[in-house]
């Protein structure tokens, strides 16, 4: 098990590795500069960077005049600054200062919460909870209604349980998002459609957008991975030897259904992640969606970076959370490996 782990923590670190260097290359192919960038034109107005002079300065101190390679390496791995003195990167947690901001690191703008405030008021606070409390809607709607359309295949609930959620999983994100704030915000008025992030009624509506299409998702890979079972001998033996169909459910259906449903958690977490960056531009949620998107348009490279390594490192992290899981709970996985490796 230790050597699967350190295999699986490896291959982690390679796959960190390897989205580092194409966010690296793609945002370098984006014509422009943090200070000549179309997006920054209003600091043209200020004075402040329309001096070439001062713009050359600029780069060379955050060093955007060394060779790609070299710049690549700096931010990963770290080198020596003017001063000559060594500095750690993005290995050590050091995901570099940010160019807009002219001052906080990365690391500081993303975890560190406001004065007389805990971690969770911090942006790295916000968008934890919001994708914590859409996981537990999705999981939580989601698996009742896959299990109910699965045992009762040829009723008029299951049939209007597959309509609903092959329609939800047609509209996109922003449109839901629009919808949610027609409903709940002008017609209900559950929310305010200027939201008080303080307080809990105002997460409702992107809580809900964010998780209703992985609660589509989880609930068709619910209901056919206990379709499969359900068609297995040894779930008709059980019923054959009168056993009760809720005593067949959760003794010999639930805990098999539990590895595919385990496993779709991963691009679960990924869907949730990348569906938040459009729900927090919605709403203007104080999260890591609106810094990634405000840093794209200004071109602010150590911020780009920053949260690409941390939505990868989340994302990889939860997929091998995931994998263990998985193999706790069904043994057949844990009695293929050796098989597998003596192959």
């Amino acid at each position: 098990m230790l050597r699967l782990l350190v295999r699986k923590l490896l291959r982690m670190a390679a796959s960190l590795l390897g989205v580092t260097l194409i966010v690296f290359l793609l945002m370098r192919a984006i014509p422009g500069n943090p200070w000549a960038n179309y997006a920054t034109t209003p600091r043209f107005t200020l004075g402040v960077a329309s001096d070439t002079g001062f713009q050359r300065e600029l780069v060379r101190r955050y060093g955007l005049d060394l060779p790609a390679w070299r710049q690549f390496t700096r931010y990963v791995f770290g080198d020596v600054d003017d001063n000559g003195v060594l500095f750690c990167g993005a290995v050590c947690g050091n995901l570099g200062p940010s160019i807009q901001r002219r001052g906080p690191s990365v690391q500081q703008i993303l975890f560190e919460a406001p004065e007389d405030r805990t971690v969770l008021e911090s942006r790295f606070g916000y968008t934890l909870r919001m994708v914590l409390f859409g996981a537990l809607f999705a999981i939580g709607l989601g698996v009742p209604l896959g299990a109910l359309s699965a045992t009762r295949p040829r009723s008029a609930l299951s049939r209007v349980i597959s309509v609903g959620l092959a329609g939800l999983v047609s509209v996109p994100n922003f449109i839901l998002g629009l919808i949610a704030i027609l409903v709940l915000g002008v017609w209900l008025r559950v929310t305010t459609v200027v939201p008080d992030w303080g307080k809990p009624g105002n997460w409702i509506a992107p809580v809900i957008v964010l998780a209703a299409v992985p609660m589509a998702s989880i609930a068709r890979v619910t209901h056919a991975a206990l379709v499969n079972i359900l068609s297995e001998d040894y779930v008709r033996t059980a019923r054959a030897k009168g056993l009760s169909r809720d005593k067949v459910m959760m003794r010999h259906v639930f805990r098999p259904a539990l590895a595919p449903i385990i496993t779709f958690l991963g691009p679960l977490s990924m869907e949730m992640l990348a569906g938040s960056l459009i729900v927090e531009g919605l709403y203007g949620f104080p999260g890591f969606g609106r810094s990634f998107f405000t840093a794209v348009l200004e071109l602010d490279y150590p911020m780009i970076l920053g949260l690409t390594v941390v939505y990868a490192s989340g994302i990889l992290i939860i997929n091998l959370l995931v994998e263990v899981a998985c193999e706790l709970i069904d043994p057949r996985l844990r009695a293929g490996r050796p098989q597998r490796a003596q192959q």
